[in-house]
């Protein structure tokens, strides 16, 4: 133990050995005794600030002092947090505003004297240079990063919060940036962000600051303003900067932007919110081509969230056992007789619950979807036609809807084919529907798959006829085997034209050997009039709603022996 003791200097020679590191660390010393209000502040700090400090007596007003002015209220922030015990550690970098925006770094920890008496508040100030300032600060623009942005958004809104006042962020994306690298390089692009980021901050007034936010996004927190015009003539003035193309060396750049705000309070009270806000709102700019800039619009967003709920759902729709087919009957009015159904699909979901097949059948045709849960419903409807055959009942047809996305897939025909036979169910039974608009967009390899699948007797029928400009010639060349009314044309049947109209789609399907199944049909009325029409196959709430399999096998056991009594 003795040993170990000579290693240890006394008192007075670590008292020197400290200043040496601090002079050698080129660090600056303060010292604040928070219960007595005295402030020792070094000779070296006075010389970094370029100030000396006359009457300061507290940490508050040593930052008001000698901190920048955008800089100071998160600095002042920070050192609050800490005092009141919110922070484990004080430090923060910030910019001098007396000598050209020089950046320090000031640390300090509280403790207690000796005499336990005092709370003192020691710590260390430095210079640093910007190349160490990657933490905080965008290397390539010389302005806030993400991160650091974020707190001085937060502290914006706690500012305004306090004051009753409103502010606003301003997200901006530069169009096609990932294009301008691939051309001109990324040396070309980074001189690009900077030109861009200074085009911006010379039009800013104090009351807002420029962030960047990701590769080509930056944001403009605007801390105070008085009406949303105000907002409205910085978004125009950050249009306006970008007329005219950088001149970068040899290189003309034009410069496109997208531009989305979102206001506080309005539209969010947090800082992460109003910038997931305003963002999608520079998205639907974006989308919308041409516009200026765009507010956040609550409506848009909760329609977009709801799509994409639905879409995150679909994903597990099937493993999840959430789709369940449907069947509306298809009644002969002539012999009062269900000839067909019509396989509808309905989809029940555990968060979401019951989403209509309108709503989610778009998604899923954009997303791919469209193709796993086509090739379930054809499983399970002639799954259940083989079922039905079974135990006597018997039906012309049962239609299933086709996406066009299906159609697209080479293989389709054989899919379709294939559970047939893995059913022992004749092709002729299955009538595949799809819309008028498909007809009008279909491939040659469409075509290909859709005469493929007449060739092996499977029927195909036009839904919502008549309500698109239909093509003739496709119905000539291709062989469909019903056509379906719409039922647009039979809510507004006691109109003259529009039993010409129906009357001329009769005698067109008698001219192609086509089929007619009226569809919507609910009242007497509508009954007799397209009976009158030369239209006998009906379908629509007047006879049933759409019905659940055991529903539909009652009614179709019931009715087997009693028809009169649809």
């Amino acid at each position: 133990m003795d040993k170990l003791k000579k290693y240890y200097p006394p008192k007075i020679e670590c008292d020197k050995i400290c200043r040496r590191a601090l002079n050698g660390a080129d660090y600056g010393i303060w010292e604040w005794n928070i219960d007595t209000g005295k402030i020792f502040i070094s000779e070296k700090i006075k010389k970094i600030v370029g100030n000396d400090l006359l009457g300061i007596t507290t940490m508050y007003e040593f930052i008001d002092n000698i901190a920048y002015g955008k800089d100071k209220a998160l600095v002042m922030k920070e050192l609050y947090e800490y005092i009141n015990g919110n922070e484990p550690l004080y430090q923060s970098a910030f910019r001098l505003k007396n000598k050209n925006l020089a950046w320090v770094l000031i640390k300090g920890k509280i403790s207690k004297s000796e005499s336990e008496c005092c709370r003192l508040f020691s710590g260390i100030m430095s210079e640093i240079s910007e190349n160490k300032l990657i933490k905080n600060w965008d290397e390539s623009t010389k302005i806030p990063n993400r991160a650091f942005f974020l707190k001085r958004i937060e502290y914006s809104l706690n500012i305004a919060k306090l004051h009753n006042s409103r502010a606003a962020i301003i997200y901006i994306n530069i169009d096609n940036f990932k294009s301008l690298n691939a051309i001109f390089g990324y040396n070309i692009g980074n001189i690009i962000l900077m030109l861009f980021s200074q085009s911006i901050i010379r039009i800013l007034d104090k009351y807002s600051e420029l962030g960047k936010m990701g590769e080509d996004e930056f944001a403009v927190l605007v801390s105070k303003f008085n009406t949303i015009k105000d907002v409205k003539k910085i978004c125009n003035k950050i249009h306006r900067c970008f007329q005219e193309p950088f001149k970068i060396m040899d290189h003309k750049v034009y410069i496109e932007v997208n531009i989305g705000i979102s206001i506080f309070p309005e539209h969010g009270s947090e800082g992460h919110e109003l910038l997931r806000y305003c963002y999608f709102a520079m998205n639907s700019s974006k989308e919308k081509g041409k516009n200026p800039y765009a507010f956040f619009d609550k409506q848009v967003f909760d329609i977009y969230c709801r799509k994409i709920s639905i879409e995150n759902e679909l994903r597990n729709s099937i493993l999840g056992n959430e789709l369940e087919v449907y069947y509306q009957p298809q009644v002969d009015i002539l012999n009062n007789k269900i000839v067909g159904v019509e396989a509808l699909l309905r989809w029940n979901n555990k968060k979401l619950g019951r989403v209509s097949p309108e709503e989610f059948i778009p998604i899923a045709e954009k997303n791919g979807y469209i193709i796993e849960i086509g090739n379930w419903i054809l499983d399970k409807v002639i799954c259940t036609i083989h079922k039905w055959e079974k135990r006597g009942i018997r039906l012309d047809r049962v239609a299933v809807n086709i996406s066009p996305i299906q159609l697209k897939k080479s293989d389709f025909k054989n899919k379709v084919l294939v559970f047939c036979t893995k059913y022992d169910v004749p092709p002729s039974l299955l009538e595949l529907e799809i819309t008028e608009g498909t007809l009008l967009e279909m491939s040659d390899n469409s075509i290909k798959v859709f005469n493929q699948l007449v060739e092996s007797n499977i029927n195909i029928a036009l839904d919502d006829f008549g309500t698109r400009y239909s093509s003739l010639s496709y119905l000539v060349s291709l062989p469909v085997s019903t056509l379906k009314i719409d039922k647009l044309f039979v809510d507004n049947i006691q109109y003259e034209k529009n039993k010409i109209l129906i009357r001329s789609i009769v005698d067109l399907s008698k001219s192609l050997n086509c089929k007619i199944i009226v569809e919507g049909v609910e009242t007497k009325e509508q009954v007799d009039i397209l009976n009158n029409l030369g239209c006998n196959i009906i379908q629509g709430y007047y006879f049933s709603k759409p019905l659940s399999q055991k529903e539909l096998e009652d009614l179709l056991i019931t009715t087997k022996f009693c028809r009169n009594k649809l």
